[in-house]
């Protein structure tokens, strides 16, 4: 399965929840590049980080480091973060004790999105003015430059 199935099949599962914004490859809210962010109607934020081999799952705790301690902490003051953080795999590829507390589980196969552990909120604070004008700006920009190409 690779990342761009997980991404759509993700992106099926937050359309069912009725996120109005879900995008690909996002650098907003996050530290670095969400696989997949997506806002909900009362501007919360999920991020996926999609995993498709235990090596990869394994190596973001030591390329991202800073990323998972300020997600540990809910540390949001110096750049925001997700208010939820989700690690998407495909079946049987982690354990539930692999996954951090702060985190959930995605399952993602052809049929959709099971969610094996459910995401606790790491913090309360709506995405802010900033965040969503860079969303929107990006969005923006990926539509006209495809409409051009």
């Amino acid at each position: 399965m690779t990342e761009t199935i997980i991404q759509n099949q993700l992106y099926d599962w937050c359309s069912d929840k009725r996120h109005p914004v879900t995008i690909d490859n996002c650098g907003a809210c996050t530290i670095g590049k969400a696989d997949l962010l997506s806002v909900t109607k009362a501007r919360l934020v999920h991020e996926f980080e999609i995993k498709c081999t235990v090596t990869d799952f394994e190596r973001d705790f030591t390329d991202k480091d800073t990323k998972h301690k300020r997600l540990g902490r809910a540390d949001n003051r110096l750049m925001s973060l997700p208010n939820y953080f989700w690690f998407a795999t495909p079946p049987n590829l982690l354990d539930l004790d692999d996954i951090p507390d702060y985190a959930g589980l995605m399952i993602v196969d052809d049929d959709g999105c099971v969610e094996e552990k459910p995401a606790p909120r790491i913090h309360s604070d709506n995405l802010s003015d900033k965040d969503r004008r860079y969303i929107e700006r990006g969005l923006t920009h990926r539509y006209w430059r495809r409409r051009n190409d």
